[in-house]
């Protein structure tokens, strides 16, 4: 989840565009700034028509089909007992907030209507999550001490939302001991603990959700597939015992959606695949952590988990962001953090180019600092 929840087109969670004057180098750019997942979502040999609505008889038919196909296999790789699909994350926020609502009437207490957002100290702009804009029963906390955190639960409490993974204002992997926390407080005052998973889930982090690296298990998720060549899905997984507040019915997916869902969920239960996930991983970690020590210089910190991974700079992340597209290289920049988001099917060659387009950016950083000044270069120098 990201500490801001935000359906702008410059949120983390939102597909990536290059920024109006970014120029590249030949060929395509190589694609770093998370913007998919980047799977070869092919529909060839669907029996969705290609001319038909997705709203007519047929279609709707064979998509409600394929909603429950896909649903059946993301429920036994997931926490939950249930999945309910939608056609945008919008949709599946306001579902999922209406069925932790319902379920508190249904258990008797139908006051319990309020959300805490723990979006953490370093966003100070985070906004509700998107959907949830115009309700003012959405709080949004800035600040991880649990005695704040418990100091905002009343009688009128329903549920936590907090994303393993921020990814807003910079970047932060949410210890598990934080996450524990909110899981011993929400079954201490019967609430129900959400995680927002649509950027860091379905393998990003190494594992197929990245709250499995904590041991610790939400009531509800919500995570999110955009791929290149389709509609967005957004996926809601909750506990049978949450999905007593379920509405009869929802918005039916688009079929070129849900089609790509299931070519996404394949490929990540394919054996073998976390495992190639987690290679990569570790690859790009070593390969930063060697251009991190070299460029003590340019960059203060670097932390990641998975494939996400983040260098601090100084400064404002932004014109090394510029920098790295003007050569081909599509990052994110988060304040004074550059994310560095690879596709799941990157190879080690792909992170050799990336990491060698930064180490070019810091060069002609450092060449720029010292405005060619021959005597710091060494030229001319008699010995």
């Amino acid at each position: 989840m990201s500490a801001t929840f935000s359906d702008s087109t410059s949120a983390p969670n939102e597909p990536i565009q290059p920024a109006v004057g970014d120029t590249f180098v030949a060929g395509a750019p190589l694609d770093f700034s998370g913007a998919s997942l980047f799977f070869p979502e092919n529909i060839a040999g669907s029996t969705l028509r290609a001319d038909a609505p997705i709203g007519s008889p047929q279609s709707a038919a064979e998509a409600a089909a394929l909603s429950d196909a896909l649903c059946a296999k993301i429920s036994p790789v997931s926490f939950g007992d249930r999945v309910f699909l939608f056609p945008s994350e919008c949709d599946a926020w306001r579902s999922a907030v209406e069925m932790v609502r319902r379920y508190h009437g249904v258990v008797g207490r139908p006051k319990r209507r309020r959300f805490i957002v723990c979006v953490g100290p370093s966003d100070a702009t985070a906004s509700p999550p998107p959907g949830l804009e115009g309700d003012d029963e959405i709080i949004i906390l800035r600040t991880d001490d649990h005695a704040a955190f418990q100091a905002e639960i009343d009688g009128r409490t329903a549920g936590i939302l907090i994303a393993p993974v921020r990814t807003q204002a910079g970047f932060e992997v949410v210890s598990g001991s934080l996450l524990a926390r909110l899981r011993e407080t929400a079954d201490e005052y019967g609430l129900i603990l959400g995680f927002d998973e649509t950027f860091c889930g379905l393998g990003r982090s190494g594992m197929l959700w990245a709250h499995e690296w904590t041991g610790v298990t939400p009531d509800l998720m919500i995570a999110r597939h955009t791929p290149a060549d389709a509609p967005p899905l957004a996926a809601l997984v909750v506990t049978q015992r949450l999905a007593r507040g379920a509405l009869g019915g929802s918005t039916l997916a688009d079929g070129a959606a849900l089609l790509a869902g299931r070519a996404l969920v394949d490929a990540l239960s394919t054996p073998g695949f976390q495992e190639r996930v987690q290679n990569r991983s570790w690859y790009l970690e070593d390969r930063l952590s060697a251009l991190f020590y070299r460029r003590r210089a340019a960059f203060t910190a670097l932390d990641g988990l998975g494939l996400m991974q983040a260098l601090t700079l100084a400064g404002d992340a932004e014109p090394m962001r510029v920098k790295l597209a003007a050569q081909g290289l599509l990052t994110r920049a988060m304040g004074s953090v550059l994310g560095l988001f690879p596709p799941l099917s990157v190879e080690e060659s792909d992170i050799d180019a990336a990491v060698s387009c930064i180490e070019m950016a810091c060069a002609q950083e450092c060449v720029s600092a010292c405005n060619f000044d021959p005597l710091t270069w060494g030229i001319g120098v008699q010995n």
